[in-house]
């Protein structure tokens, strides 16, 4: 069964989003468990960019979806709400 580009865009995300969790979550493990300012230094800087990948993520489901919400507007013109 071929996917859509819609549906393997969502799998796409799904698939990076779920690993993404779990490396959110063993970083706060490793957190609380340490008190070494440098590992602690660390850990803020890989959760940082664990939080940019996210962050891109989301924005690429709000682009897909305002990219929709034109493309609905354009077939059935603008329709107001009077």
């Amino acid at each position: 069964m071929a996917l859509t580009k819609r549906e393997l865009i969502q799998e796409l995300k799904h698939q990076i989003h779920s690993p993404l969790a779990a490396i959110r979550n063993a970083l706060y493990l490793a957190a609380v468990r340490s008190s070494d300012p440098e590992i602690q230094n660390y850990l803020a800087l890989a959760d940082t960019e664990v939080s940019r990948i996210a962050a891109a993520l989301k924005n690429a489901n709000q682009i897909d979806e305002n990219k929709r919400v034109c493309t609905l507007a354009a077939r059935f013109g603008s329709v107001s709400a009077a």
